[in-house]
C-alpha cells in the first residue's frame, strides 16, 4: 500500500519533534474502488445463479451457483481488508 508521507515539526512539552504524517495515496483509493466493483459483479452473478438454481434445481446448477457465491464471499473478504488497511492509514 503506498502512501504519501509528509513530515512536520510539532512542539511537544517543550521540544521540538519530527512527525511523519501518512496519507492514503490516489492509488489506494482506485484499488477501493475497483475493489468494491469486483464484489458488486461477483455478488450479482452469485445473485443470478441462485435464480436459475431455484428455478431449475439440479446438482449443477447448486454446484454454479456456491461456486459464485464463493466468489462473492472472496471479494467481500479483500475489499473488507482493503478497507480495514485504508482506515489504518488516514
Amino acid at each position: 500500500m503506498a502512501q504519501e508521507v509528509r513530515r512536520t515539526l510539532l512542539e511537544v512539552g517543550g521540544e521540538r519533534r519530527e512527525f511523519a504524517l501518512t496519507r492514503p495515496s490516489m492509488r489506494d483509493y482506485a484499488m477501493l474502488e475497483e475493489l468494491s466493483f469486483v464484489r458488486r459483479e461477483a455478488q450479482a452473478e452469485a445473485d443470478e445463479a441462485y435464480v436459475e438454481w431455484r428455478d431449475f434445481p439440479s446438482g449443477e446448477t447448486w454446484t454454479i451457483y456456491q461456486a459464485a457465491a464463493d466468489r462473492a464471499d472472496a471479494a467481500l473478504d479483500e475489499l473488507a481488508h482493503w478497507s480495514r488497511q485504508l482506515a489504518a492509514c488516514a
